[in-house]
């Protein structure tokens, strides 16, 4: 047989947790192991790299590695240290050793190499030592373990800050002179109250991404906003200056605010948000469907600027968008059409929708144009900031209570005080007051900066009814506009035509 066919392929596998140990570092481990592979006459076949990864974290290259050794695509793999390939943890052990052993079954064997312990998997002494290394090498991960969780208690307890700071925050030296804190960035910060301003003031997440992408703000990490994005920032606990924290296996986007004394929430940096905002920001985030759509992505089409506003003189029901007319190149005319079952209209009212439109947008437009816009809101006595901590922070406890070794007692107490304050909070008289402000827009302008929804909500402000539309008279072609009766809130406006004009 030649040369080529005996030859072994090897795999030479390459790890480094942190890179800066020039004894073990990833030139010094490849070189040892290429001259390995040199003497042992090896044909290097692949050489995978893990630079700068924790050792208890699963590795895409060392799975790659295994599966070529299983493949027979590599009859050997080849690392520095066992530790390299064992502080994945017995799982990962126990993976490579079934390789061995169903490459040994098919005649075929395979072999495991670690040139600084001087273990190979063919020595009798295999089983022993890799059960042996493999537990130190849990072990010491362990240990790891124990001290970053035993430094990030105590970040917690001190209420230092640590990780990247949350959208709208930058960090600055702790008071206490060890560590960090945090402070508003006000860039970022702006950014975010016009999030807020807007989406409270009735606007969707797909608006509010756009146009913080036409005004050329970025967020952070990606090229542009979505309207996930928006949502995922107003939904953190950390805009009202929470510290979070959570609890090992929980998902990373699973945060818990830290408690104070009192069992609530703890304001440990300045608030960027209020409590009630908050609240009612996630209500808004709960029941809207739009949220979770990017711009461009998935959306529907857009209702008619009069959807719901036009009505059928004859029987008095809704008229709807139909697509009707099919022209020479095979598009539809859009006509506002009777909604009424069939036989339930003496005789049904249809309109071009485009020529409507265009009319009754006009005449707002003329009459309501210069009129300072003006949004009816509605404040409550009742503390909904609050209510909605207390409902969160009985959510957090009834789920704590389910975890192993968890003191039930205490959680019962704490759980059985929440349920108190709810109570309280729910049966004090809820008084809602409704009051006028100015946006500082004039109708026109606020026309010129919405889409189809939002001129709609124009429109329905200034109309006391629907647009109530006649049948046509045969063989009229333009739009008779003795057919529409509008019933405009105000049709005669303080000041006179000519000085609008002006």
């Amino acid at each position: 047989m030649s040369e080529s066919v005996t030859q072994k392929r090897a795999i030479l596998y390459l790890r480094l947790s942190v890179a800066k140990d020039e004894s073990v570092s990833i030139a010094n481990q490849n070189k040892q192991l290429q001259a390995l592979a040199e003497r042992e006459g090896w044909q290097i076949v692949e050489t995978f790299t893990d630079d700068g990864l924790s050792g208890g974290k699963p590795r895409a290259n060392a799975e790659k590695a295994l599966r070529m050794l299983r493949d027979n695509a590599a009859d050997v793999i080849a690392v520095y240290k066992f530790d390299r390939w064992s502080r994945m943890g017995a799982r990962a052990v126990a993976d490579l050793q079934d390789v061995l052993d169903e490459r040994a079954a098919s005649g075929s064997p395979a072999l495991f190499l670690a040139l600084a312990d001087g273990l190979r998997s063919n020595s009798p002494a295999w089983d022993i030592q890799v059960a042996l290394m493999a537990a130190l090498g849990r072990t010491e991960r362990e240990l790891i373990r124990s001290r970053v969780k035993a430094a990030r208690d105590y970040q917690r307890l001190t209420r230092r800050h640590s990780g990247v700071p949350p959208y709208g925050y930058r960090p600055i030296p702790h008071p206490s002179g060890k560590g960090r804190a945090l402070e508003i960035d006000p860039d970022e910060a702006k950014v975010v109250r016009r999030m807020v301003d807007e989406i409270l003031s009735g606007a969707t997440g797909y608006a509010v991404a756009k146009g913080l992408n036409a005004d050329g703000i970025r967020p952070r990490k990606a090229e542009k906003w979505t309207a996930a994005t928006v949502a995922d920032i107003l939904r953190r606990d950390s805009l009202l200056g929470y510290m979070t924290h959570r609890r090992p296996g929980e998902s990373t986007r699973t945060s818990r605010p830290l408690l104070g004394e009192d069992g609530l929430p703890e304001q440990v940096w300045p608030a960027i948000i209020t409590a009630d905002e908050a609240a009612e920001l996630r209500a808004l985030l709960s029941r809207r469907p739009d949220w979770n759509l990017s711009p461009g992505a998935g959306r529907k089409r857009a209702s008619r600027v009069l959807s719901g506003h036009v009505e059928c003189s004859t029987c008095g029901s809704v008229m709807r968008v139909n697509y009707t007319d099919k022209q020479k190149d095979g598009s539809r005319t859009a006509r506002y059409v009777c909604s009424a079952s069939a036989g339930a209209c003496a005789r049904k009212v249809s309109i071009h929708a485009g020529m409507l439109e265009a009319r009754i947008s006009e005449e707002f437009l003329r009459v309501f144009g210069g009129f300072e816009v003006y949004e009816v809101r509605e404040s409550s006595s009742r503390d909904a900031g609050e209510l909605a901590q207390v409902q969160q922070l009985i959510a957090s406890t009834a789920a704590d209570m389910a975890v192993s070794g968890a003191d039930i007692p205490t959680l019962a107490a704490r759980l059985t005080e929440l349920h108190a304050r709810r109570e309280a909070l729910e049966a004090a008289p809820e008084v809602t007051t409704a009051h006028t402000v100015a946006t500082g827009e004039k109708f026109a302008e606020a026309w010129q900066a919405r889409e189809t929804a939002g001129r709609r909500k124009l429109i329905s402000s200034a109309l006391d009814g629907r647009i109530v539309v006649s049948p046509a008279v045969k063989g009229s072609r333009k739009l008779d506009e003795s057919r529409l009766s509008i019933p405009w809130r105000w049709t005669e406006p303080d000041y006179h035509e000519e000085d609008y004009d002006a």
